[in-house]
């Protein structure tokens, strides 16, 4: 059953990040890091850069392209993520992300998380 919920095709997210950046934020991060391992896996990572396309993006998340600039903007502010257009017809956009503030997130998770732990999960 667990092979399952962990499977392709399921949209992996951080609740800390959805609760402080929004859906969308946390969809297209969590897409973002599942296409960083697929290069670092492959060796295709240039200087810790990888690229995809809105469509891409648009297929395995819903996001619309608005959604997605609206979003990659926002983590951009926060220096989450770094987006670069590379190349001529057509350009690419190329992303980076910043491993350290999503390491930093990602321990700040686990403080939100323990906060919540001895409380029902009903419990209003």
């Amino acid at each position: 059953m667990t092979d399952i919920l962990v499977s392709k095709g399921f949209i992996i997210t951080n609740k800390y990040i959805l609760n402080k950046y929004g859906i969308d934020a946390s969809i297209l991060i969590g897409e973002l890091c599942g296409e960083y391992a697929y290069w670092f896996k492959n060796k295709k990572l240039k200087n810790d850069y990888f690229y995809s396309t809105r469509d891409n993006i648009l297929k395995n998340t819903g996001l619309t392209k608005y959604k997605q600039r609206k979003a990659s903007k926002k983590l951009m502010e926060e220096d989450i993520l770094i987006e670069e257009p590379r190349g001529y017809m057509p350009t690419l956009l190329w992303y980076k992300i910043n491993g350290d503030k999503l390491y930093e997130l990602l321990r700040l998770s686990e403080d939100y998380e323990k906060q919540y732990e001895d409380q029902d999960a009903y419990d209003y």
